[in-house]
């Protein structure tokens, strides 16, 4: 029988005492609060800018990931995965799993979102997906697993917790 070994992320975590700030790796990280995360992504829709949630999340998550990749010699696939996702979970965001990877698609669920459940708290459920970083953490998942520019895919959510839906589905595409 084969056996598999399953990569851990591994995070240096320090505390700048002086300025009050965490980093992870190196890298200044702002812990997720789901109330206010659930605030800020309101806002950005009251303002039509949700879009904006999307695209910082997007930007920032490649770097970490290819970052992260390059300075661990992270080159497998699954492993990238593996990583991407326990990152998800390390930085608060919840808990994501792959469904289904293609070059130019795929599928990530999850069934513990601290967005979704933060808004949820704050104002119950609603007719339409919020998760905007969380689609941005996934098209930095695919841009970087396959080494290819930041923006090449954008993700949407076909089922929402938000919406009532027992997880969120999110689909990736190549653009």
């Amino acid at each position: 029988m084969a056996e598999f070994k399953k990569i851990d992320l591994s995070i240096k975590h320090t505390f700048d005492e002086r300025k009050k700030r965490h980093f992870f790796n190196g890298v200044q990280t702002v812990y997720h609060c789901h109330h206010y995360t659930a605030l800020y992504t309101q806002l950005a829709l009251d303002a039509g800018e949700e879009y904006l949630l999307t695209e910082v999340a997007e930007q920032n998550f490649f770097k970490i990931l290819n970052d992260y990749f390059s300075n661990n010699n992270i080159t497998e696939l699954a492993d990238r995965i593996s990583i991407a996702c326990q990152y998800y979970s390390a930085i608060g965001l919840g808990v994501i799993e792959l469904q289904y990877v293609g070059d130019d698609s795929g599928i990530f669920v999850s069934k513990k979102s601290h967005v979704e459940h933060g808004w949820i708290k704050k104002w119950g459920k609603y007719d339409k997906p919020v998760n905007y970083i969380g689609c941005g953490y996934i098209s930095a998942i695919f841009s970087s697993i396959f080494n290819l520019p930041v923006g090449s895919y954008s993700t949407f959510e076909l089922e929402s917790i938000v919406k009532g839906d027992e997880k969120t589905v999110f689909k990736t595409y190549k653009k």
